[in-house]
């Protein structure tokens, strides 16, 4: 399970699960060229950088198998285009355990691919669509060094346990797809749109979010170890708060959807302070008495010092208002503090303060009893005290049945 409550620690653990993934991608890699090696050099099939010597484009044709190939500086290309839309067609290739550097996909649409095993460095993906296509079939896909995705389409496809490393994405959707365990690092995401995706363990670290909807005819799934980092406030962004307060109350809905009420909450609580910094007047009072008082009912430790915080202020305030301790008036004044004795003046913050407990808490045995003003506040601090007693009670058994 992701601790979303404690941030910095899960960065650290999902860096270390992104450094063992690539190392064992590497491996695979190494592995399966090794197994592929003889057989290359018997069927002439060198790399087809080579066969695509000093030119610009790289062809990939449907029904074909291009793998181990070294790509580089190229625009991804085909013959067919598909009916209906002017878009290159490839449909049903296996594009296995290739190395992409600086290459351009430019309005194409993959049908049945296979990329599994292959990495993708500083290249352009603008207007493809990608339809039950496979990243992870043999080994996971890795996209590295600043690859841009601009208004491209996944759908139905297997992306489980991909590598998406400092990544742009602008007006992108998934549908349907398969994203258990894929990881988004130090990306940048403007727009994407999520379908009834499998998000189970998707985790997005040091991102920065603009916006992700979740725009489901059913329902995404998710899990208790799907994790969306804190996202950092962006200076040039006038619309940071109002953006990111709905951005934590999407995922929090979400999250309450898939009845995983634990994380739900703390996106709600992320939620609600960022709502905090959008409101004025009133409703910023109420809201922050309400973060005072319980942290929106997700704190119980921050009713608990609430309590305390208001039993020792209305202790320094009894001892000022006056109380009668079995016959001896305590009433302080700024001038009597200063002359008296230190012993004196602990044994009566000691009777002030069993006195504001007893209070708080409504037990009232009698012993010590207000005089003057100190009769108001404490039929102030006994209305407090029932009230704080209860939404500590009840905020602590929240989180307890969750």
């Amino acid at each position: 399970m992701m601790i979303i409550d404690n941030f910095e620690r899960t960065r650290k653990m999902i860096k270390l699960e992104i450094q063992d993934r690539l190392d064992e991608s590497m491996q695979d890699y190494y592995y399966q060229l090794n197994l592929h090696k003889d057989k290359h050099v018997v069927e002439g099939i060198d790399s087809e950088e080579n066969k695509n010597k000093n030119v610009d484009i790289f062809k990939i044709e449907s029904h074909t198998v291009d793998t181990f190939n070294i790509i580089e500086n190229k625009k991804i290309c085909t013959d067919v285009i598909s009916l209906n839309e002017e878009l290159m067609k490839i449909s049903y290739s296996t594009l296995s355990y290739n190395k992409f550097t600086n290459c351009i996909f430019d309005s194409i649409r993959f049908i049945n691919c296979t990329f599994g095993g292959s990495t993708f460095d500083n290249c352009n993906f603008n207007n493809v669509k990608f339809e039950d296509c496979d990243f992870s079939n043999a080994s996971i896909a890795i996209f590295d060094k600043d690859t841009k995705f601009k208004n491209c389409y996944f759908k139905n496809c297997n992306m489980s346990k991909s590598i998406f490393n400092k990544i742009s994405f602008s007006k992108n959707r998934f549908i349907e797809t398969d994203l258990r365990g894929t990881i988004l690092s130090e990306c940048t995401i403007n727009d994407m749109y999520i379908v009834d995706c499998d998000c189970r363990a998707l985790k997005i670290v040091s991102s920065y979010i603009n916006k992700i909807d979740f725009e489901d005819k059913f329902l995404s799934k998710l899990s208790e170890d799907t994790f969306i980092d804190r996202v950092e406030k962006d200076k040039n962004d006038n619309n940071y708060y109002e953006n990111t307060f709905k951005l934590y109350k999407s995922i929090f809905s979400k999250f309450e959807a898939n009845r995983l009420l634990s994380n739900a909450g703390e996106y709600y609580y992320l939620s609600k302070q960022m709502e905090l910094r959008t409101l004025s007047g009133i409703s910023k009072i109420k809201s922050c008495i309400f973060w005072f008082l319980c942290g929106y009912g997700e704190r119980p430790t921050f009713a608990l010092i609430s309590s305390i915080e208001i039993v020792l202020l209305f202790t320094l305030i009894y001892m000022f208002t006056g109380l009668n301790a079995n016959g001896v008036e305590i009433n302080y004044s700024i001038d009597f503090i200063l002359k008296l004795p230190i012993g004196s003046l602990f044994t009566d913050f000691m009777k002030s303060l069993y006195f504001s407990v007893v209070t708080f808490t409504t037990v009232g045995y009698g012993d010590i009893t207000p005089i003057g003003y100190s009769i108001i506040l404490s039929g102030l601090e006994m209305f407090l005290g029932v009230t704080m007693v209860g939404v500590w009670t009840a905020t602590l058994a929240r989180k307890i049945t969750r």
